[in-house]
């Protein structure tokens, strides 16, 4: 096998598609049952009901994917990947059966983890992450019956609101815990904002929509504790504007951002860096995506936050990458 890759979301399924293109062999390995990873959990099963609620970002997955499915690259999909070694040996798990695998390269695509939040009362029932509670969304068309609380800070906190109303379901509160002067910092690169203004317009819709509905919203906010009962989340304590508050909260979604996830390439004992802007080790690449461990690449938000686009643009590019293209 020419190339391995680990992950079906944006760069994981545009790196199959480049080496295919070029005349590589191609394995992609994904633990979903679907391409689409977790931006585009089950795009190509989802229905014009559920694309409307989760919006255009989402439903542009379908052609990324459709795209991956003619491209000849040979998938797995339902498989999780136990051990990846320096020397390019793939050890997985595939529908209760082993698979040992080698490839002359490999293409880690594994994108994302949210970063842990912990706070008093975080581990009581009626508390998640808000990324498993758009999984639950995106994956079976689940949403809360009761009015949800959201907590912490980062754009997929309003975003999941936003689907949420579109969805029909009422928002609780949403507690902001960004300082003002961390939004005051952020100005020092209001150019850069600028220069990608249709997602600032983007971002700014949702916010505006957010705001049509009422939701009540703090911001500032510091001191979250989750209170409750009989190990059941009942309400949430907090300061914002000066005063303590109490809200009543059954079901409280956290985020604090994500993160690269990087527990494979950790376990290569490959090299990473400390990134002062996204506050997060991130592993260190060259410009094709190549770790310090030859033949062995990272691809997307695994190896920096960037987002849906750039991992997709960073996934044709290190599909690029790998023998024998590379040097041709």
């Amino acid at each position: 096998m020419d190339l391995i890759v680990i992950g079906a979301g944006p760069a994981g399924m545009a790196a199959a598609v480049e080496a295919r293109r070029h005349g590589m062999s191609v394995l992609l390995l994904d633990e979903q049952e679907t391409p689409g990873g977790q931006i585009y959990r089950r795009v190509t099963q989802a229905d014009e009901d559920r694309r409307r609620i989760l919006g255009p970002d989402y439903a542009r997955g379908s052609d990324l994917a459709r795209e991956f499915t003619v491209s000849g690259a040979e998938y797995w999909p339902r498989t999780a990947v136990w051990q990846v070694t320096r020397e390019r040996r793939v050890h997985a798990l595939r529908d209760g059966r082993v698979a040992a695998l080698e490839a002359r390269a490999i293409v880690l695509a594994t994108g994302a983890m949210e970063r842990p939040f912990p706070i008093p009362g975080w581990t009581l029932s009626g508390v998640m992450t808000a990324g498993a509670a758009q999984i639950l969304m995106k994956s079976a068309g689940i949403v809360p019956g009761q009015a949800p609380v959201l907590a912490g800070c980062g754009p997929l906190l309003y975003l999941l609101a936003w689907q949420y109303l579109r969805a029909g379901v009422r928002i609780g509160a949403i507690l902001d815990t960004a300082a003002p002067a961390d939004l005051r910092a952020a100005l020092r690169h209001a150019s850069g904002a600028l220069a990608g203004w249709p997602d600032l317009v983007k971002g700014l819709k949702l916010l505006s929509g957010i705001k049509r509905h009422r939701v009540p919203h703090y911001k500032g906010v510091t001191g979250l504790a989750i209170q409750g009962e009989d190990g059941c989340a009942q309400r949430i304590q907090f300061q914002a504007d000066g005063r303590t508050r109490t809200l009543p909260a059954s079901l409280v979604l956290l985020h604090q951002g994500v993160v690269p996830n990087t527990q494979i390439t950790w376990s290569l004992r490959a090299g990473h860096v400390w990134d002062d802007a996204q506050l997060c080790w991130r592993p260190v690449v060259d410009g094709w995506g190549e770790l310090d461990v030859p033949g062995i690449y990272v691809a997307g938000d695994g190896a920096a936050i960037a987002g849906a686009r750039a991992a997709e643009i960073q996934g044709r590019l290190t599909g690029l990458g790998p023998p024998p293209r590379r040097g041709a």
